[in-house]
């Protein structure tokens, strides 16, 4: 505050007296007002400090904070999304299993069905008591297919299709991580001699760690 040299017209009562200038608003207050003006900058002061004190135990009590809330119904959404997309993986893999069991019974029975007919051949010329080498080397070349089928892998595999049958969800948020500025006081220990396997080389790095320590 600073003192006027010759009475001026205070800014509360409207009388001439020897005022003095407020910094803060700019105004020029008697004694008893300015007196008066700073008592109402203190209450104001601690009405402020109350109101921010306050908001901080609203704030340290997440149960009656509004983003508390919002976040719960967030989560409930993604813990919804988790579900069903468990539920479709649960029914596809299990939709999946029954083919192969199904195509590997189909497999077998249509292995067992060409060693019956094979059996029913051989019986057939066996009963007739006609055959030669020609119809013995077929019926072994049928054998001899017929456990080569056996032992060979069926014609069924997995195969992973590049389109998703679950939506994917994304999280959009207005606040942005604040990350630390890298500070440029790294020594190079490995990577600067060329590409190798030694501890001082690189052979195609595909990314960083940084630990507690920075």
């Amino acid at each position: 505050m600073a003192m006027a040299n010759n009475k001026t017209l205070c800014f509360t009562c409207n009388k001439e007296k020897i005022t003095y200038l407020c910094d803060g608003c700019s105004k020029k207050f008697c004694l008893i007002h300015l007196t008066e003006h700073q008592e109402k900058l203190n209450e104001e002061l601690k009405c402020l400090i109350n109101d921010c004190d306050e908001f901080k135990d609203r704030l340290n009590k997440p149960k009656q904070n509004r983003q508390y809330l919002q976040n719960q119904i967030l989560i409930k959404q993604i813990n919804e999304w988790e579900k069903n997309s468990i539920e479709k993986i649960k029914e596809k893999a299990e939709d999946c299993r029954k083919i192969v069991n199904e195509s590997s019974e189909i497999f077998l029975i249509n292995i067992e069905m060409k060693l019956i007919d094979l059996t029913e051949q051989i019986k057939q010329i066996q009963k007739e008591n006609e055959f030669n080498e020609i119809n013995l080397n077929y019926l072994k070349d049928q054998l001899i297919e017929i456990k080569q089928k056996l032992n060979s892998s069926s014609n069924i595999s997995v195969q992973e299709e590049s389109q998703s049958f679950i939506n994917d969800i994304l999280i959009i948020s207005s606040e942005k991580p604040k990350l630390n500025k890298w500070r440029q006081n790294a020594v190079t220990v490995a990577g600067g001699i060329g590409l190798g396997q030694k501890l001082n080389q690189l052979n195609f790095p595909a990314g960083i760690f940084i630990d507690k320590n920075k």
